[in-house]
């Protein structure tokens, strides 16, 4: 079954999951959004709407969907992730013949990256809050917690030695050749080896961490908080992957914000310059701060934690820079900025943080 505008009505009814009533006086509208999934937002009411999400039927998709409901399977049923309910979307329900995910619709939410775009504002409270969402995500499960529906599987970026560089999108030649340029560079190459050597299979992660992952949104305060979506990618793996996923973030609006036109340029346009990187630099402490501070790293471990989270965001900005690659004929000037900026947090990982985070350790000179 194939979902459409025309036959959702019918199949939300089924499941009892709209009110009738409100449909027959006509609060009724459906919203269809472009993506890989087949997307609808249901608009009923104000706390009577409902987002609901289409996988394919590929493999992949299979697995990606039932990773996502295994993750809610273990927000609700395990106490240790239990705080992990209140910062989702509610799940109503879900059809595993169909990989169709349905989940309260929050009506007046934004993404993060829109609501950046929209405001110009980093307020670091927003920060310090995606901060204490991913701390309480990452929570080594219990030895009798029943972890076996997730794959403990590498982020495909670090398994590019492993395959040839068409084997990943297939038939997109700008994607691949752009992955064969990162695979005829052995700085880059041996760089994403090195982080698969390192790689710990530990912690429940989020997988896709991005700004338009978290969703803002007003509390019955009004003050304005944030849900994390789209579990697709979840996993037992290293929770380090979803710090850089964020801070990735940072970096890519700054430097995808430059004008493709003129590659030699060094300013951004005027309407991208409040993404400029030393006005982001507070939130993206903010952020470090609180998660470290939350994590409870000694001291000695600093030094590790950094290092590593500047080489896995150049490894998440390669992973971005060719995933934005497969929407375009060419590879835009931009994603090459992203590629030669990842090669140069390779090279020093520790000078990077400082040029882009403004963070210093007495070790960097």
């Amino acid at each position: 079954m194939q979902l459409t505008s025309e036959n959702i009505y019918r199949f939300l009814h089924k499941r009892q999951l709209i009110d009738s009533d409100a449909v027959v006086k006509g609060n009724f509208t459906v919203i269809p959004a472009n993506t890989r999934n087949t997307i609808l937002k249901i608009m009923v009411q104000k706390h009577n709407s409902v987002f609901v999400k289409q996988m394919a039927t590929d493999p992949v998709s299979v697995s990606q969907f039932q990773r996502e409901i295994n993750a809610y399977a273990l927000f609700k049923n395990n106490d240790e992730f239990s705080a992990l309910a209140n910062i989702v979307p509610d799940l109503l329900d879900y059809d595993d013949e169909n990989n169709i995910i349905i989940t309260r619709l929050l009506p007046d939410a934004k993404n993060l990256y829109e609501h950046y775009m929209l405001s110009k504002k980093f307020d670091t409270n927003l920060a310090r809050e995606q901060a204490q969402i991913l701390s309480a995500c990452h929570i080594v499960p219990d030895t009798k917690t029943d972890i076996s529906g997730f794959p403990k599987i590498l982020p495909w970026v670090l398994r590019l030695n492993q395959f040839k560089a068409e084997d990943f999108f297939v038939g997109n030649k700008s994607s691949t050749g752009i992955i064969q340029l990162i695979k005829d560079n052995k700085v880059l190459l041996n760089a994403l080896i090195d982080l698969t050597a390192s790689w710990q299979y530990t912690h429940l992660i989020h997988g896709d961490i991005k700004w338009i992952n978290f969703l803002a949104t007003t509390n019955n305060d009004n003050k304005l908080t944030q849900k994390l979506i789209d579990w697709e990618l979840a996993d037992i793996g290293d929770p380090l992957w979803d710090v850089a996923g964020l801070l990735q973030s940072y970096i890519s609006v700054w430097v995808l914000g430059f004008d493709n036109n003129n590659p030699y340029t060094n300013e951004l346009p005027d309407y991208m310059k409040p993404f400029d990187m030393r006005i982001l630099q507070p939130s993206a402490q903010a952020f470090l701060e609180e998660y470290m501070k939350l994590q409870q790293y000694p001291d000695e471990y600093h030094n590790y934690f950094y290092d590593k989270v500047m080489r896995l965001t150049a490894a998440r900005i390669i992973q971005t820079s060719v995933e934005g690659t497969t929407y375009n004929s060419r590879i835009d000037a931009n994603y090459m900025r992203c590629i030669q900026l990842a090669f140069n947090i390779m090279k020093d990982p520790m000078a990077a943080l400082d040029e882009l985070f403004n963070i210093k350790l007495f070790q960097h000179v």
